[in-house]
């Protein structure tokens, strides 16, 4: 723990620890400190127990907008209160005026970075850089209001699955600008807004057209029209009803073949075991693995991993006459194949990784046509 007293050239010193938060306690007045968060962000914090002897931590500014005296001063009055019984929030700094342009890129590097995974923090960019930006950016924080979310929802109203996950996205910035203390708490000006109603789309390959599939796939493998560890990658797809980059990712330490699993590490929903049928498994030994290359689909450079399929993808599809598949719909299929095969939800579930059950409630439909095909038998 860093100790000394906090004035504008100490605090210019005091660097962190790189990856981890750090602390400059104040020696002269108890609970004052300069706080450095992971992302690199700085401010000033002020640490006491309340009369009931809770401990609470209240922010007094940036440290990039309040210098090191200034913050002392703030503290102070926030001492004297305290010994006087008086609520600490009677002190608090006014909310800081910044634009949500300004806030966005604060939820990137001091939220998104530290919580979310790389291909989450990418789409959340894009989402921010489209279609946030261009529409509120400039307005400040403080002005904006449920009218202007609701305007910025509508004009997404021929996309309702972007919409909602603006919206969603709008929803996270805006309880963390309560919490770092840039809005008042309490009036989230997403909070009552309906999002619309979405269609999940469910796309199925039928018998025929997985013939068709496999036979454009073949006669690409015969006549090397797409390399061979993208025809792999697409055949383990189809095996394990796996996502695409948990299989583009799948490292050669992965696999116990033996117990006919592979065990990854991390996923959409943490870490994972992929069960393999017996044809997966025959399919996954026959893979020779390139030297020196840790992935089981190896990439053209050397060490290197498959890093995007889509360009041969929409090849094979469309040679096999199925334009409106996407390579997430053979997972799809993949569940719709073990619920014909009578499997329960709650298996799917865990085959496909689902981690909640809800997830999986998307195929319950499915039953019914396994249903009445085996009335159908009983029948007669």
């Amino acid at each position: 723990m860093a100790t000394g007293k906090i004035t504008s050239r100490s605090v210019a010193r005091f660097k962190g620890e790189p990856g981890k938060e750090s602390c400059l306690w104040d020696t002269e007045v108890k609970g004052f400190g300069l706080r450095v968060q992971p992302s690199g962000r700085r401010s000033y914090i002020y640490k006491f127990r309340t009369p009931d002897g809770r401990r609470r931590n209240r922010k007094l500014g940036d440290e990039a907008a309040l210098t090191a005296e200034a913050a002392r001063r703030a503290v102070k009055v926030w001492v004297v209160n305290r010994a006087e019984g008086k609520p600490i929030l009677n002190a608090k700094p006014s909310v800081q005026s910044i634009t949500l342009r300004k806030l966005c890129d604060l939820y990137i590097e001091d939220y998104a970075k530290l919580h979310k995974k790389p291909k989450s923090v990418e789409e959340d960019t894009r989402y921010i850089e489209r279609d946030i930006k261009p529409l509120l950016g400039a307005k400040a924080l403080s002005d904006i209001s449920s009218k202007d979310i609701v305007k910025l929802k509508g004009s997404f109203s021929d996309t309702p699955v972007k919409a909602n996950r603006v919206l969603a996205l709008l929803s996270k910035m805006f309880n963390l600008a309560e919490e770092w203390e840039y809005r008042k708490v309490g009036n989230n000006p997403t909070r009552h807004i309906r999002k619309f109603k979405e269609e999940p789309r469910q796309r199925f390959l039928k018998p025929a057209e997985l013939k068709r599939l496999e036979e454009v796939i073949e006669d690409a493998e015969v006549n090397e029209w797409t390399s061979q560890p993208v025809i792999d990658a697409i055949r383990v797809l189809q095996m394990t009803g796996a996502r695409l980059r948990e299989v583009l990712n799948m490292q050669w330490d992965y696999l116990d073949l033996a117990n006919g699993q592979i065990h990854l590490p991390d996923s959409k929903t943490g870490r994972k075991t992929l069960f393999l049928s017996n044809k997966a498994k025959r399919y996954i030994d026959d893979i020779k693995p390139k030297p020196d290359n840790p992935y089981v689909f190896p990439g053209q450079r050397q060490g290197s991993q498959l890093i995007n399929i889509q360009k041969p993808w929409r090849l094979i599809r469309e040679r096999a006459q199925l334009n409106d598949v996407r390579l997430h719909d053979l997972r799809h299929t993949y569940a719709s194949l073990a619920v014909a095969q009578n499997l329960s939800l709650p298996i799917v579930g865990k085959l496909l990784g689902h981690k909640s059950s809800k997830s999986t409630e998307r195929y319950a439909h499915l039953y019914t046509d396994v249903m009445a095909a085996a009335a159908k038998k009983v029948g007669g």
